[in-house]
């Protein structure tokens, strides 16, 4: 006769154990299923199928192959975009951006921008996937230390086009939230980039010369390198 004891054990032996599954580390609210090589983390289901065109890791996965219909997750509709909130400090080269989507639960989704115009363009991206309206409303009332300005979609999209055409003309690696919810923002074709030079006079706005604009553009990506660079009318304001 085996003990009550071993009885217990074998019990336990034979028992499935259970995994608590953790939230996919792109969208933060759904359960991890399937690890992504491409982005070398656990991913869901609804991630794994988004990021399918935009990732040519994706066509050698396993999960490629699989017909997505038959996945009992059903993708929620697309957030309607909300409001976007800019900040007062275009006279110092660097303003920050926050746009801001509802999803059909009212909670929000939150693209947050850091744009450089002097000299990287796109600086930095990051995205809060689960705000509240309140939350954002509070968080953004004020931008870099000043009250932040109502933008509308528009507005917003060209702001972020400039941004993104500097970094790409002097090859500066787009942040990779900006890549992943970029859908978020829709067409972008329409949004006309600023006419005349890459980079405009810090005082005024105007065009600058070229060979301005190649040196600014042959050291933007050293950190050290800092620029206040103004047009001819400007400078001479500094003249005795």
């Amino acid at each position: 006769m085996r003990s009550t004891t071993e009885r217990a054990l074998t019990r336990r032996r034979r028992s499935p154990v259970r995994r608590s599954r953790a939230r996919c580390r792109i969208c933060g609210v759904n359960q991890s299923k399937r690890f992504c090589p491409a982005v070398n983390t656990q991913i869901c289901p609804a991630c794994c199928s988004d990021m399918r065109p935009d990732r040519p890791e994706c066509e050698r996965c396993r999960y490629n192959f699989v017909n997505i219909t038959s996945s009992r997750i059903v993708p929620e509709p697309d957030p309607k975009f909300l409001s976007a909130v800019v900040s007062d400090t275009n006279k110092s080269g660097m303003m920050s951006l926050a746009m801001a989507w509802k999803k059909p639960n009212d909670r929000l989704i939150v693209m947050f921008f850091l744009l450089d115009f002097w000299k990287t363009g796109m600086a930095d991206c990051f995205v809060d996937v689960d705000i509240s309206e309140e939350d954002f409303d509070q968080k953004f009332v004020t931008m870099a230390g000043k009250p932040g300005k109502k933008q509308n979609m528009d507005e917003a999209k060209r702001l972020v086009k400039r941004a993104l055409h500097i970094s790409q003309e002097i090859k500066k690696e787009i942040p990779w939230d900006y890549n992943r919810w970029r859908y978020l923002l829709g067409d972008m074709t329409h949004i006309p980039l600023p006419g005349g030079s890459l980079y405009k006079c810090a005082s005024c706005g105007a065009d600058l010369p070229e060979p301005i604009v190649d040196v600014i553009k042959d050291h933007a990506l050293l950190p050290e390198a800092h620029f206040y660079m103004v047009c001819e009318k400007c400078a001479g304001e500094f003249e005795d």
